[in-house]
Formats: structure tokens, C-alpha cells, sequence
């Protein structure tokens, strides 16, 4: 792979450590992921990528670079989204690709709201297992019910890749953000 940006050496930036977990033996490991740039503008997704392998990415060298918006990989399970990941990339908005019942666990969800660059965090579905507490706040949600309504997400960079804004549909969410 190629190292995007300019890769600082440093040491893990998120702390306490977060030890390696147990090997991942399914496919996931090998998930691609990629950054997109457009101007100024960065979103980075990396699939369903593993805890393990993410952290390779972050420490000690960040090959990520820091991002604007910042998918949250393989929807939001907590053997992935490894905090040295998080706190490498410091996006600002983090999206949650996750379903009523998959995903969005609760743990990634504090790792997100502890993570000191995102001011928001998006989720395609409300996480119904959950408390409200470790959910997007209702007017982030796309999906509030487990009957899925097929309510979506859309993020769109302004011409001049100045500003983004994250709309979620059927709720007349609309926040607008300056790109880092």
C-alpha cells in the first residue's frame, strides 16, 4: 500500500494502548478500504476492516492521514474502529453504516463520542439494542424503527471542497461543516 499524506512516526496517540485482539480469520482482514480527496475534502472508508489490521494503520506511523469524514468500519462492530485508528484519523464527522440489529454497538459508539475531533456522529439505523445514550441523537438517525423505512444519509462537498454538509432524509437534518 501506499501511504497517503505525509505519515508522521509517533507513538500510539490513543491511550490507554488497545492491545491487539484475537486474529481475525475471515475475509474481513483482507476488507479494502480507501480515502478520497476531493480539494481540501477527505472521507475516508475502510470497509470492514479489523481491529488488528487498523491499528497497523495508525501506529506508529498514521498512513491514513487525517480525514473530515470518517466511515465507520465494518457498520460499526467493536472488533473494529480501533481508538489508535480513531484518534489518528480525527475526522470530524464519523458515519455509521449500521442496521437495527447489526452494528452500532455501544462501545464503538463511546469510542466515537470520546474521540476529541468528532463533533458528529451519524447512523443510518438506531441501534435498538441499546440505550438512547449510546445512540446518534434522534435527529441524526436516519432509521428510527426496525422496520427499516429505507431512509438514507447524503453527504455532499461544496463545489469549492470548503464545506460539506451531512443531510439525513425524512427528518430535515442539514449540519454543514468547514473542511479541515
Amino acid at each position: 500500500g501506499e501511504a497517503v499524506g505525509a505519515p508522521q512516526t509517533r507513538p500510539c496517540a490513543a491511550q490507554p494502548a488497545h492491545p491487539p485482539i484475537n486474529d481475525d480469520t475471515s475475509d474481513n482482514f483482507r476488507s479494502l478500504g480507501f480515502r478520497l480527496s476531493y480539494g481540501a475534502f477527505d472521507f475516508l472508508d475502510l470497509g470492514d476492516l479489523t481491529w488488528n489490521v487498523e491499528h497497523k494503520l495508525a501506529c506508529p506511523k498514521n498512513l491514513v492521514g487525517v480525514v473530515d469524514v470518517y466511515q465507520v468500519t465494518h457498520h460499526g462492530a467493536d472488533n473494529s474502529n480501533n481508538p489508535a485508528l480513531l484518534a489518528a484519523a480525527a475526522p470530524t464527522v464519523a458515519v455509521i453504516d449500521n442496521g437495527a440489529r447489526k452494528g452500532g454497538t455501544a462501545a464503538v459508539y463511546r469510542w466515537l463520542r470520546n474521540t476529541p475531533s468528532v463533533k458528529d456522529v451519524f447512523q443510518l439505523h438506531r441501534n435498538v439494542q441499546t440505550p438512547a445514550a449510546d445512540n446518534a441523537p434522534p435527529e441524526q438517525v436516519a432509521n428510527d424503527d426496525e422496520a427499516c423505512r429505507g431512509e438514507w444519509i447524503r453527504l455532499g462537498v461544496d463545489r469549492d471542497a470548503k464545506r460539506y454538509t451531512v443531510e439525513v432524509h425524512g427528518k430535515g437534518t442539514k449540519r454543514t461543516y468547514a473542511v479541515k
